[in-house]
This record gives structure tokens, C-alpha cells and sequence, in this order.
């Protein structure tokens, strides 16, 4: 019996300890902390890219094989929100272990990407 209970615990822990991690979306402070002085590469649609953003509000936005533009972003108390050319779009952001989810609140669009530290917008 007792062998029987130390195996189901073992079984038990073998399975807690890979099981994959359950995306979880962030709260603002979250996403800043995240985010700020760090960078991101994925895809967004069709194009593949590295953004970086910078503490004091200032991101760049990378697609491979153009050149790099400029913005600023910032996160309200549940949200990411990002200013090109005077347009504010802000979007909801989910981790899922090492991956970082952008979802598109309008549309449901869904756009996983990497956490890069520190600054890293070349191709």
C-alpha cells in the first residue's frame, strides 16, 4: 500500500511539473514591467518584426525587410497602448510562459511573440 501511495504521488508531481503553462492575461503594471527596457519578436500577420520599448515611453517597431519606425507607448490599467503617427491603439496582452499574446480587442486577432531583454530591433 504504501508503495502504491509514493507512486501516485511521484505520478502526480511528474505531471504538475510538465504540464504547460496556462497563458493568463496581464494587468497594466504588468505589461510595463515586462515590457519597459525590453523587446519583443513575432510575427503580426504576414510580417515578422522586433519592437522595443523604452522605459521612458518611446518604442521602435521592426519589420523585416523595412525600415524601423518610431512611436511611443504606455499601458493604462489593463491594457498595452502604442501611438504611431497620431493614431492610439491599445491591445490586450496575455503571457503564456515565454510567449507574449497581443490580442486585438475589435477584431480577435491573436499575435503571439518572444521576450527579448534589452534592445533588439535588428535583422
Amino acid at each position: 500500500m504504501r508503495r502504491f501511495a509514493v507512486l501516485t504521488i511521484a505520478a502526480l508531481l511528474a505531471m504538475t511539473l510538465n504540464a504547460p503553462a496556462e497563458e493568463r492575461k496581464l494587468t497594466g503594471a504588468e505589461i510595463h514591467n515586462l515590457l519597459a527596457g525590453n523587446s519583443v519578436h513575432g510575427m503580426w500577420g504576414q510580417s515578422e518584426y522586433k519592437s522595443y520599448f523604452d522605459p521612458g515611453g518611446a518604442t521602435t517597431y521592426h519589420a523585416k525587410g523595412r525600415d524601423p519606425s518610431s512611436g511611443y507607448w504606455r499601458t493604462t490599467e489593463t491594457q498595452y497602448c502604442s501611438t504611431w503617427n497620431d493614431h492610439e491603439s491599445c491591445y490586450d496582452l496575455f503571457q503564456d510562459g515565454d510567449k507574449i499574446i497581443w490580442l486585438v480587442p475589435d477584431s480577435g486577432n491573436r499575435y503571439p511573440s518572444t521576450l527579448v531583454k534589452g534592445n533588439d530591433t535588428d535583422f
